[in-house]
């Protein structure tokens, strides 16, 4: 759970960027309605924990704002943010009570039943690149992966994955046998690895962390970016290795009742939607990555990166800790090796395209088939 909150409150909290034109802007910039006109108005809530000074909320409410254009407005939507709805956790159950329409719901606050979707989270996994992986990830959905969702009452809304963790430390970490006897803040999932790699998990607030390096009660954090920049980590830890370890997600679902409402033309206009919108947000987190590689080594931190045969010393050194998992998993009757091959043989079929192909793709061809309708 403290993984979860400080990852997620981390990536909430607000940071200044800058955009060059992308598809995804002209997508978002798209006037005029895009169906016929029903003479219904539907009003929904979409709900979020982020609080005001998140720059999250202005990305989905552009998104918001597009939906209810190419709806002619019959589908309005209101976001409730700062957790007034509901918080970090509780997503599924509120969801899924109606006390929202549409809102967040984090995996990583649900102790079984997503298997598969956590699958994405583990070591070396998933692919580095964001947008890659959420093309990964809607194919996944609709060939099975939404059924972790829909049996929690919920249908998945957009998916949006975040470049891989990271590593900050007072001591230069180049190999995995660095990590040994060190004491470790770590917001990765990976249960069991302190133990294959021979490091201790401390366990603190994140508000926290900062203190904690200065007083030497850790000596790393593996985090993101959004948290290592706004917390000025990079006054205490003077080393940021960069694992490229795992990519994190960020979930959203909508309640099945509003959802089966709307008319079909609705619905797919809605559901298409998601998908572009996580791209709008990935390109957020992207935009943010690299204005704080620049904040990094203005602050004279000393970026480590690894050649081909070093980044596979620590892929070995993690497939301990993927081998329990996939182990626990297929004993819960689900096909994670199966799921592991998928990605690799997605990720290969899109490995030529650019960031901009990949968001293009997403535009012209959503994927089909996330929700039966």
């Amino acid at each position: 759970m403290l993984r979860m909150l400080g990852f997620v409150l981390a990536f909430m909290s607000g940071a200044s960027t800058s955009y060059s034109a992308t598809p995804v802007d002209a997508w978002l910039l798209e006037e005029g309605g895009s169906i016929p006109t029903s003479g219904k108005v539907t009003q929904w809530k979409f709900a979020h924990p982020a609080p005001p000074v998140s720059h999250l909320p202005p990305v989905w409410q552009k998104g918001i704002d597009w939906i209810q254009r190419k709806t002619n407005n019959e589908l309005q939507i209101k976001m409730y943010g700062g957790g007034s709805l509901y918080g970090v956790t509780g997503g599924f159950k509120a969801l899924r009570a109606g006390v929202a329409d549409f809102g967040t719901c984090y995996t990583l606050a649900e102790a079984k039943g997503f298997e598969l979707f956590k699958t994405i989270q583990l070591p070396y996994i998933a692919p580095s690149n964001p947008y890659l992986t959420a093309r990964i990830v809607n194919e996944l959905m609709a060939d099975g992966l939404a059924e972790e969702f829909t049996r929690r009452g919920v249908y998945p809304a957009h998916v949006m994955p975040v470049r891989p963790l990271s590593l900050m430390s007072k001591t230069p970490i180049r190999r995995p046998e660095d990590l040994k006897g060190k004491k470790v803040v770590s917001f990765m999932n990976a249960p069991g690895a302190a133990e294959d790699l021979g490091y201790s998990v401390v366990r603190i607030p994140f508000p926290e962390i900062y203190s904690a390096l200065q007083q030497g009660v850790v000596d790393a954090i593996v985090w993101v970016d959004m948290g290592f920049i706004p917390f000025k980590i990079y006054e205490q830890a003077k080393y940021y290795t960069e694992l490229n370890i795992a990519p994190t997600t960020i979930e959203t679902c909508m309640n099945r009742r509003s959802f089966d409402r709307l008319n079909k033309p609705t619905k797919q206009l809605l559901s298409d939607f998601q998908q572009k919108l996580a791209l709008a947000v990935v390109q957020r987190t992207e935009e943010f990555a690299q204005t704080a590689q620049n904040t990094l080594a203005e602050q004279g931190v000393e970026i480590i990166k690894f050649s081909e045969p070093e980044q596979q010393a620590w892929v070995k050194a993690f497939q301990p800790t993927v081998k329990r998992y996939m182990d626990k998993c297929e004993a819960a009757g689900k096909d994670c090796r199966g799921l592991v091959k998928s990605i690799a043989k997605l990720a290969d079929k899109y490995k030529n395209l650019s960031n901009e192909e990949l968001m293009q793709i997403t535009i012209d061809e959503p994927v089909q088939g996330i929700i039966d309708f």
